[in-house]
């Protein structure tokens, strides 16, 4: 892992360890999407591309991506309308 992969990984999930975060990918992009800043998203993009960034929007864990970052990147990635974001599920 890159450091500056590790660095945003300690920023977006600071409760974790970044190895476990970026292990989990999907939900790791989205959280970088939700929360990161500018350089934080560019280097992600760069990084992994866009195609694996709209992988893991239509993987979003609930609760993980807001409202707004949810119809930010519906659009920028060209995914289309949005729709209603995740909702967790109860038994």
């Amino acid at each position: 892992m890159s450091p500056e992969l590790r660095r945003i990984a300690s920023r977006v999930v600071w409760w974790e360890p970044p190895e476990d975060v970026v292990a989990r990918e999907d939900e790791f992009l989205c959280r970088v999407m939700a929360l990161g800043d500018w350089p934080d998203v560019n280097y992600v993009e760069a990084t992994y591309g866009q195609a694996r960034l709209r992988a893991a929007l239509r993987a979003a864990p609930p609760g993980v991506v807001d409202a707004r970052s949810w119809h930010y990147w519906h659009r920028r990635l060209g995914l289309g309308e949005a729709g209603a974001l995740p909702e967790r599920r109860f038994a």
